[in-house]
């Protein structure tokens, strides 16, 4: 093994060297060639090449190196030198594709890394939006939540001030009761409607309290809604405020069609609340609905008189004073005027609905109201509680919302207070639709009418078994008012100490006797009212 080892790498050696001279010897004839051309010019047109001469080695060297065994020596050697060349040159280009392939590889494991962390960027901001939409939404909802809270407490506040003001009147008599009359006129939702009023506590009742957050609910009831009678639509105010919402609640569309005026109006809501203005019985006259009352010169806080034609001239008195007393001077002031739309401001203060609402005019909305009393009788003998006698009142029944009335008239300027609240007993007590009176009815005339139904006892002229007593007159805690128009009433008291004789009183149930105590139910008035008239007669309450 050892010596073909040597022996290979001799003859590879000797190879080596035969190759070295030969390759030296054709050098110079090459040289020698070239230069005898130049000399002669054998070659003269330098196209023609010398031809190629193999030089074969005759030497001892040569010829051992031509025999067969070291010829295959050589060649195998010259094989393996051409495969190592090859593999060289394919190692050289293995190398540069390789390198290029780590170069895309890194690239492409770059821009996959940029990709994820966009991707991861993305998700982060997705998962921020996502979190910030559920705060947002769970914000709202304790937005609401607080809201509702809030509401909650005022409607609690005023709830307890309701209840306070009940307790707190006990026997007080009216005027020191007056204080707590602004209860119902803050009752939510606004009667015949659903709109909510704003939420308005005691302490921000006045208006020279400040009350920057308070944004009531705009309510005008137009004149062709169910809640006002034929005969009342003549004289419906119009809408001053002109608001441009659905808040005005004007009944115009082609399926609310409007009542005709001989149609009886039923209310859309049972009224089961004491509303005094539903315990008056609205005048009947003989003006029609194509009577056109100019409403341009609105004079406040002034008696307006209005010459009209319908076919014969009548007059119509526009009273816009008030009847609510100062405490301090004990008179009458002019109500307030809101600065910016010069309508009137409810001098009771703030009610958290703007607008005349149910009402028929702006401001004051006057009326007359009687309760007729006598002594309740058991086993003809005067009815005793606690050593003191207990009054009942006449009242009649509603055929429309059954609910108990007492006799009474607005005053709506085409006839005498006086004389609406006497056509409105007759048409109540004895179904005498044929009654008329005119403005010249006057309190004493008013006092007369009903002082003759007084029937004296045998044994005395004593003139004190008929009394007549006006009871109040003022602002009516109600319902309906609102900021800009408010009710007020002058309540008369005729009370009857013995037998009364009503002729012809009607006996179809429609008209009963009713006791007059705290726990009466079915009087239309404010407990305050009732409980002076007791206070008056001394009569158990």
């Amino acid at each position: 093994m050892l010596i073909n080892s040597c022996s290979r790498r001799c003859i590879l050696k000797a190879k080596e060297y035969s190759d070295s001279r030969s390759s030296a010897t054709c050098q110079s004839r090459r040289q020698s060639s070239a230069t005898e051309t130049d000399n002669h010019g054998d070659n003269k047109d330098g196209s023609k090449k010398p031809p190629t001469e193999i030089i074969q080695d005759h030497s001892l060297l040569g010829r051992c190196l031509s025999c067969k065994p070291c010829k295959t020596v050589t060649d195998n050697e010259e094989k393996r030198t051409n495969k190592k060349n090859r593999n060289t040159e394919d190692s050289e280009a293995n190398l540069y594709w390789k390198y290029k392939a780590q170069e895309y590889y890194a690239k492409t494991q770059e821009a996959d890394k940029v990709q994820e962390k966009l991707n991861n960027l993305s998700n982060c901001v997705t998962n921020i939006q996502k979190d910030i939409d559920g705060r947002q939404k769970a914000l709202r909802q304790i937005n609401d939540r607080v809201g509702s809270l809030d509401r909650l407490l005022i409607d609690s506040h005023i709830l307890l001030e309701k209840i306070r003001s009940t307790i707190e009147q006990g026997d007080k008599s009216l005027p020191e009761a007056e204080k707590f009359v602004h209860i119902l006129s803050r009752e939510s939702p606004y009667i015949y409607t659903n709109e909510s009023r704003f939420p308005v506590t005691e302490r921000h009742i006045p208006w020279k309290v400040q009350f920057d957050l308070y944004d009531p609910t705009v309510i005008s009831l137009s004149k062709d809604h169910v809640c006002f009678k034929a005969s009342e639509q003549p004289f419906i105010e119009p809408d001053l405020l002109k608001s441009t919402t659905n808040d005005d609640y004007t009944v115009d569309d082609e399926d609310e069609s409007p009542m005709a005026p001989d149609e009886t109006a039923t209310p859309l809501v049972p009224i089961t609340q004491p509303d005094l203005f539903e315990a008056i019985e609205a005048p009947v006259t003989t003006v029609t609905n194509d009577i056109i009352i100019p409403f341009t010169d609105f004079k406040w806080n002034q008696i307006d008189e209005l010459q009209l034609s319908n076919g014969k001239k009548f007059q119509i008195i526009i009273d816009r004073t008030t009847w609510i007393i100062s405490s301090e001077d004990k008179i009458a002031p002019a109500y307030q005027l809101d600065t910016q739309l010069s309508i009137p401001l409810n001098p009771m203060g703030r009610t958290g609905v703007r607008g005349r609402g149910a009402l028929i005019r702006w401001g004051p909305n006057k009326s007359i109201m009687a309760v007729i009393t006598r002594w309740k009788r058991h086993l003809g003998e005067i009815a005793i509680i606690d050593g003191q006698r207990i009054l009942e009142a006449l009242i009649f029944k509603d055929k429309l919302t059954n609910n108990w009335k007492l006799p009474g008239g607005k005053i709506l300027g085409i006839e005498s207070p006086y004389a609406a609240t006497c056509r409105s007993f007759n048409k109540l007590a004895f179904q005498d639709y044929d009654s008329d009176f005119s403005l010249t009815v006057q309190e004493k005339d008013m006092i007369d009418y009903f002082r003759s139904f007084a029937r004296f006892s045998f044994s005395t002229d004593d003139s004190t078994e008929f009394e007549s007593n006006m009871v109040y007159r003022g602002y009516i805690d109600d319902l309906r008012n609102t900021d800009n128009a408010w009710a007020e009433a002058e309540i008369w008291n005729f009370h009857y100490g013995s037998d009364i004789s009503f002729p012809n009183l009607r006996t179809d149930g429609m008209a009963i006797w009713k006791d007059v105590t705290n726990n009466s139910r079915g009087f239309l008035i404010q407990t305050s009212i009732l409980r002076e008239i007791a206070r008056i007669h001394d009569a158990y309450f």
